[in-house]
């Protein structure tokens, strides 16, 4: 079967630390995260890299906002539980939630691989990868197109599908 790698490589040299320094690494290291991740799940349950490569780039200005550097959150995790380790907005200190902080850049991948596959507002995307597993085909757009609850941004669905776009037409 070829959805989403057949045989995944589980990277050897795999570090959870990571340590780019330009948007090359980045998507390097977000890479092998995924990859390391998605070998430990089912084959149905795989997130597409590509897709969290984008939603990483966009959700992080590629690794640089504050939010990844200070609390290594990659995927723009918010909390509602006072009782989690948290960073508030710089211009909006009040409000009733925060951004996860993880321990390393790459635990925030695994939290929001872990959303996107327990959490109830994400079923119509375990729906949709399901149906795309079956069919052995994998269309980015459409399963991109059930996270429009992932944000605020009324745009964010066409903003990480053409991140996507991007990513592939400079492969």
């Amino acid at each position: 079967m070829t959805w989403l790698c057949s045989t995944l490589l589980i990277c050897f040299s795999f570090n959870p630390i990571m340590d780019y320094t330009n948007n090359e690494e980045f998507i390097k290291d977000v890479t092998a995260c995924t990859l390391n991740l998605n070998s430990m799940e089912d084959e149905w349950d795989r997130v597409p890299v590509d897709l969290v490569v984008a939603q990483a780039i966009h959700e992080s200005e590629w690794g640089r906002s504050r939010f990844a550097v200070e609390a290594n959150n990659l995927m723009g995790i918010r909390t509602f539980d006072s009782a989690d380790d948290q960073i508030k907005p710089i211009d909006r200190p009040n409000v009733s939630w925060g951004l996860r902080i993880f321990e390393t850049k790459c635990e925030s991948i695994s939290y929001y691989i872990d959303l996107l596959n327990n959490l109830h507002h994400y079923s119509e995307f375990r729906e949709e990868r399901m149906a795309q597993y079956i069919n052995d085909l994998v269309d980015l757009e459409k399963l991109v197109g059930t996270l429009a609850i992932y944000a605020e941004d009324v745009y964010y669905t066409q903003k990480i599908i053409g991140t996507i776009r991007e990513l592939n037409d400079n492969e």
